[in-house]
């Protein structure tokens, strides 16, 4: 079996075979049935054997001065939304899922800091990414803020942690 985990949260899974379809796991976090496994979920058109499709980052942009410089359509751009989602909050034992879009092509930091402001984690986020699963340092019950910040660009949310 060859698996793919995807931005959306959801698991992807293909055969050692050759197969025309992809089954799909909805709710990966879930545990026995409530996982919602659904095989044949997406029928991919044309045969593939023994992976999953290749998933181009679509983030990536123009390569000024490339045959990739002319990727604009002519239509204005819509304003960039620097958001990210923290699951599960709150948490018991400070293993987190953290989804997020960062800037275009631009690497990220995810940071947490504890009530009185103290730096207790940061880890560096890669600009090709959209998931982390992190496993926090042993935090005490309290709320913390987590920042996520890519250049000049920063954004944070509360994660609750209670044992």
């Amino acid at each position: 079996m060859f698996e793919y985990l995807a931005a959306n949260g959801k698991i992807y899974l293909t055969s050692g075979n050759g197969v025309q379809h992809l089954h799909e796991i909805n709710y990966p976090d879930s545990v026995g049935l409530a996982c919602d496994v659904q095989q044949h979920a997406i029928n991919l058109g044309v045969w593939h054997f023994r992976s999953v499709p290749n998933h181009p980052n679509y983030n990536l942009g123009p390569v000024v001065g490339s045959v990739c410089d002319s990727l604009s359509v002519g239509i204005e751009e819509q304003e960039y939304d620097f958001h990210f989602g923290i699951s599960p909050n709150p948490t018991d034992d400070g293993f987190i899922k953290i989804i997020y879009l960062l800037p275009q092509n631009k690497p990220g930091i995810f940071e947490v800091y504890n009530i009185t402001g103290q730096l207790v984690y940061r880890m560096n986020l890669p600009q090709w990414s959209t998931m982390q699963f992190i496993q926090l340092p042993e935090l005490s019950n309290g709320v913390y803020t987590c920042v996520i910040k890519s250049g000049y660009e920063r954004v944070g949310k509360k994660l609750v942690v209670v044992h």
